[in-house]
């Protein structure tokens, strides 16, 4: 086993369009060309994978989720501007009428690979799963399956739906803080990966084995996930954190939130979305609410065992959305290895609904 060291900067932008209804339909299975993007869709149909995109590095990959979530933000932006001084049943019954796409520009570029990827599976999975649901059923929303530890859409948009994709010479298998890769030519190793998830096949001592960020579920083999500080009062911080749940409002009306914590060779990021919920026309479906979304606060770093204050959490919106989510971030080219710590009752997230603020503190104990 290896950590992977810092990646190639970033190279040229796409130039990506999309659009998506209540039950997004999938592409067919046929091997797609290389596209002037540099993006081909790779069939492993005989090992037992779902096809999956082929990208010629991470920085391309990144680059291409970054284009991808800023055409998203700029295709909802525009609809609100139109539309935006409408009430919250008139909007939400003109959009699901004129069956508007929020996320148009992720359908496009996944139709355009004709490819069915976890954001496609996790959409239509939340829907079935919101169907058993009645008006006055007592639910979590935060427990949907939608609530995959891939955090971001644009991300989704670009995985099978098993959290996978080709990525230069390296099939790539994403874990909840970061990613494992195993060369392409090394099918049995990566299907070991795959498949025996606690490494009892000894994959984690592979040499051709390329860990960042940690393995599935927890900061295991990450950072060192917390710290306590002699010098503050016993202050105690926490590297790698995903937490979610949920805030009702209304009998018909509610929001789930999220935070997520973590750092690799090139990022630290901190993250918090909050979804807007509203039983309507019959059913629960995730709808635009008047919704809102920050990170505040200080944060501690990786860098140091102590517990002292790295830098202050910035990121809001307040927006009338499905979905609104804001992320401190920073990129480290110069080969060292940083990640974010929450301090207890200190670093937190707030979401809310109309006028409503909640704090939702990354660690409290």
């Amino acid at each position: 086993m290896k950590f992977k060291s810092i990646l190639a900067a970033f190279i040229c932008s796409l130039t990506i369009v999309s659009c998506s209804k209540e039950d997004i339909g999938n592409g067919d299975s046929s091997l797609q060309t290389k596209s002037s993007t540099g993006i081909t869709k790779v069939s492993f149909s005989g090992s037992g994978l779902e096809d999956m995109l082929s990208f010629p590095d991470m920085a391309y990959f990144v680059n291409t989720q970054s284009n991808l979530e800023h055409q998203v933000e700029d295709h909802d932006d525009n609809f609100i501007a139109q539309y935006g001084n409408m009430n919250e049943d008139d909007l939400i019954d003109f959009e699901e009428d004129s069956n508007f796409d929020d996320e148009l520009p992720l359908t496009e570029f996944e139709n355009n690979y004709s490819f069915t990827s976890l954001r496609v599976h996790l959409i239509n999975a939340e829907n079935t799963w919101l169907d058993q649901f009645g008006p006055n059923d007592n639910f979590e929303v935060s427990e949907s399956p939608y609530h995959h530890f891939i955090m971001d859409e644009a991300m989704r948009a670009m995985l099978n739906v098993d959290a996978q994709a080709q990525i230069g010479e390296y099939l790539t298998q994403f874990t909840r803080f970061g990613y494992i890769q195993v060369p392409v030519n090394n099918m049995e190793l990566f299907l070991n990966v795959v498949n025996d998830p606690s490494g009892n096949s000894g994959w984690m001592t592979d040499e051709n084995v390329t860990i960042v960020g940690g393995y599935y579920g927890s900061p295991d083999g990450n950072f060192d996930p917390q710290s306590i500080d002699p010098d503050n009062n016993g202050a105690y911080c926490v590297a790698d954190i995903d937490s979610k749940g949920q805030i009702n409002y209304t009998d018909n009306r509610k929001v789930s939130w999220r935070h997520k914590l973590r750092g690799h060779d090139i990022y630290a990021k901190a993250k918090a979305k909050t979804r807007g919920f509203k039983h309507k026309r019959g059913k629960w479906r995730c709808r635009r609410l008047n919704i809102h979304v920050a990170l505040d606060k200080d944060i501690s770093s990786t860098e140091t065992v102590d517990c002292d204050v790295y830098k202050q959490l910035s990121g809001s919106k307040s927006k009338k959305r499905r979905k609104v989510k804001v992320k401190d971030e920073e990129i480290h080219w110069a080969g060292y290895v940083i990640g974010y710590k929450a301090i207890n009752r200190v670093t937190k997230s707030v979401h809310g609904w109309s006028s409503n603020r909640t704090d939702k503190f990354m660690l409290e104990i």
